[in-house]
């Protein structure tokens, strides 16, 4: 039972005499517990911009995009980079003002608001991110697969079908997105579901 719990069954059944927990006092432990949360999933996105922009200068510096410059993606390559950190750089200004909004919420009507629209952002970057990612790869394997003859020289040199490198390749990708998907829903599913409880406590306080 966590200390939310142990107040409101303070508050709800503590003995004659005893120092009385009033509404207010329930409702700003529930406002600290949101604002907190929702801070650290504001701080969880910098960090994966932080992480995710690594790795793409990494791989440039590596030299592994210059395949796609060789194949005609290079015009691609640019176009999905700036989408991509365009996207990322919109949802930590979301997840930012929505912790300024519960910072700032007086009422407990106000907070249910914000708690419902952190937890919309959230499931909204989520889908996005791993939507984005799929389509991009996605359109890469298929314009390497139909435009160019990328996958008939691998089949070739390894003595392998084209369509088996395609499917390895779907396969590969599907498996890295559905390992994502449990990532975040690991990382920001633990955070979205404490704003949940705390939205329902919240509901129990204003009927």
């Amino acid at each position: 039972m966590d200390e939310l719990e142990l107040l409101k069954k303070d508050w709800k059944n503590q003995e004659e005499g005893l120092p009385k927990l009033s509404y207010n006092e329930i409702y700003k432990m529930i406002l600290k517990k949101s604002s907190s949360m929702v801070k650290w999933i504001f701080i969880i996105s910098v960090l994966e911009f932080i992480l995710w922009s690594s790795i793409d200068v990494i791989v440039r510096l590596s030299g592994h995009y210059d395949e796609l410059e060789v194949h005609g993606l290079e015009g691609f390559s640019i176009f999905t980079t700036i989408l991509s950190y365009s996207i990322l750089m919109y949802f930590m200004v979301r997840f930012y003002l929505n912790y300024r909004n519960i910072q700032t919420t007086d009422s407990a009507a106000v907070l249910m608001k914000n708690i419902l629209n952190t937890r919309k952002t959230v499931k909204q970057y989520v889908w996005i991110n791993i939507g984005f990612l799929a389509l991009t790869t996605l359109i890469i394997i298929m314009y390497m697969a139909f435009y160019t003859d990328a996958y008939n020289s691998k089949s070739t040199d390894q003595e392998v079908p084209a369509y088996l490198i395609i499917i390895t390749s779907l396969i590969v990708v599907a498996i890295f997105l559905g390992l994502l998907v449990l990532l975040y829903r690991l990382i920001y599913g633990i955070l979205t579901r404490k704003l949940k409880k705390n939205y329902e406590e919240l509901q129990k306080l204003e009927v």
